[in-house]
């Protein structure tokens, strides 16, 4: 199965697609009822702990059947809430949707039988795979770049001083569906296509041609993906995508979204478009993952109510009195509480059970120190990633390319030393500094050496990112953080929310620079306003 040279599907493919998409969009819509529920008086009686003010208004809001937002800060009792909605409607059918497998199934064991607990690729399997015959492993194998390459007997590709191999031409054609496929779009185009590695040092002209190849692979993907004929897998991404384009309608009478502010655009377009109830769940500030497609639901949906959760029961008011000045800095008019009952200590130095860095190359080091010192340390979520990035130094060492997204276009350590002193290598430089400085033997050995099992160390290690949804009882911020705020520019909201993000992971402690937060609490400036770079999150 060759992949055709030209950037234009084949008429058969398109045929195909129109068929496709005019199937979906022919779906009868049920008609919306709005009447105002009554809210039954022992509602609270069910639960054995009583509502606190902020419920209680969610709840007044909830029963006129109207789209809501709570906005909930960390910490502040937003499953607890859900649970009080339900219980108010308990003769109607809700659907509680998450990203996340483990967080639908914990919510399943949390509410009554009314409420169904999905994550949001079930509710897409459910309503499309009845819709279209194909195969078991047509909807849910996967595709990698290599096997993609190989499939297609892809060749090298000359984008002006650099070469892209199989792999990387795979890989960047993959990314362009998925972004499509997260897109709230119709049809893929150019704009879905996102360069790489060495490939963003190239002169614009060139940038073009790369990426108008891209895009021309990136479609005939897609149909491939949409073909029966074809072996190439529809996968988790592509019938989330159908799922959207065919705009379904619920037969729920409301629906909960949790962790709204994580949503991708296709997700958030099917919501839109409901006429039951829509209750958008989350809290704004804690939107970290834009850079893999998600958009703020929580800051873009225009509710017609909006219910606050400003007290948190994770921490302390010490703690609380910090984060306002962050969440201050980045426009936030409500006040984030702490709960009394909790005394949490913020230190200027010391030591913490967890540490949590901005950017992989400070996890690097941070392993290294511990093991210095020692200590048993723990990775959150694996030290695979860490592995890929060293065997791609290993690669480049000895004159091989890499494999990872990161040092695409390179084939000796010295491209990616000379990379790094550009402005577009900014986000390699840690880690390449890293390397250099200590060696490449000595970061393979800290890998190694990491605890698999979190309960059996002594320390726990984590980027902010792999630390969202979690707590510790004492967290230590890294000083990687700082260097968001030492450029000579206004620190973007994208790393403020991010540093909000990581000192709200601590219950009874907090170690952080007092002059980090004080960088986060100044002139911040809104996403729209810079581009960002991610740092090998």
């Amino acid at each position: 199965m060759v992949a055709p040279k030209r950037s234009a599907p084949k008429k058969n493919a398109e045929k195909k697609r129109r068929v496709i998409q005019k199937d979906l969009f022919n779906r009868n819509k049920p008609t919306p009822t709005n009447r105002k529920r009554a809210r039954p008086g022992n509602w609270q009686t069910i639960f054995d702990y009583p509502a606190t003010d902020e419920q209680e208004a969610a709840v007044d809001l909830f029963v006129s059947k109207q789209s809501m937002k709570i906005s909930a800060f960390a910490g502040a009792g937003k499953t607890s809430t859900l649970k009080f909605l339900a219980a108010t409607a308990p003769k109607e059918r809700g659907l509680y949707l998450a990203f996340n497998k483990s967080i639908a199934s914990e919510a399943k064991q949390s509410f009554r039988g009314n409420v169904e607990c999905r994550t949001t690729h079930s509710a897409a399997l459910r309503d499309v795979r009845p819709r279209f015959p194909l195969s078991r492993d047509k909807w849910f194998n996967s595709i990698n770049a290599k096997q993609l390459a190989s499939a297609w007997e892809l060749e090298d590709y000359r984008a002006g001083p650099i070469t892209l191999k199989p792999d990387m031409i795979a890989y960047l054609t993959l990314v362009a569906v998925r972004q499509f496929c997260q897109s709230e779009h119709d049809q893929l185009a150019p704009e879905h296509v996102q360069l790489l590695g060495r490939a963003l040092g190239l002169p614009p002209e060139r940038k073009v041609e790369l990426n108008n190849y891209i895009f021309s692979q990136a479609e005939v993907l897609w149909d491939q993906m949409l073909s029966e004929d074809s072996d190439i897998p529809l996968g988790h991404d592509g019938y989330l995508k159908l799922w959207s384009l065919m705009e379904p309608k619920f037969a729920f009478d409301y629906v909960l979204l949790d962790e709204a502010q994580d949503t991708n655009p296709a997700v958030l377009s099917v919501l839109k478009n409901q006429d039951c109830q829509v209750i958008y769940v989350g809290d704004k500030h804690q939107q970290i993952y834009e850079w893999r497609g998600a958009v703020n639901a929580m800051a873009e949906i225009d509710a017609q109510h909006e219910a606050h959760l400003t007290t948190s029961f994770r921490f302390g008011p010490a703690l609380a009195a910090e984060a306002n000045r962050v969440l201050h800095a980045m426009g936030e008019t409500q006040k984030l509480k702490g709960f009394g009952k909790v005394q949490t200590e913020i230190k200027s130095f010391g030591d913490a059970r967890t540490v949590l860095t901005r950017s992989n190359a400070m996890l690097f080091k941070e392993v290294l120190e511990a093991l210095n010192e020692e200590r048993r340390p723990h990775v959150v979520g694996g030290s695979d990633q860490m592995k890929s990035l060293l065997r791609d130094v290993d690669a480049l060492q000895n004159g091989k390319p890499g494999a990872q997204p990161e040092f695409f276009g390179f084939y000796n350590w010295n491209e990616v030393l000379e990379f790094v002193e550009e402005p577009e290598g900014e986000a390699l430089l840690p880690f390449v500094t890293l390397v250099q400085s200590v060696g490449r033997g000595a970061l393979w050995r800290a890998v190694l050496s990491c605890i698999e099992d979190e309960a059996d160390a002594d320390l726990v290690i984590s980027t902010a990112h792999k630390a969202k949804g979690r707590e510790w009882d004492s967290v230590r911020i890294a000083e990687d953080f700082s260097l968001s705020s030492t450029k000579n520019e206004r620190i973007p909201y994208s790393e403020a929310r991010l540093f909000y993000v990581a000192m709200t992971r601590a219950k009874r402690r907090l170690v952080v620079d007092p002059v980090l937060v004080s960088a986060f609490s100044g002139n911040l400036a809104p996403d729209q306003d810079l581009a960002t770079s991610q740092a090998l999150a």
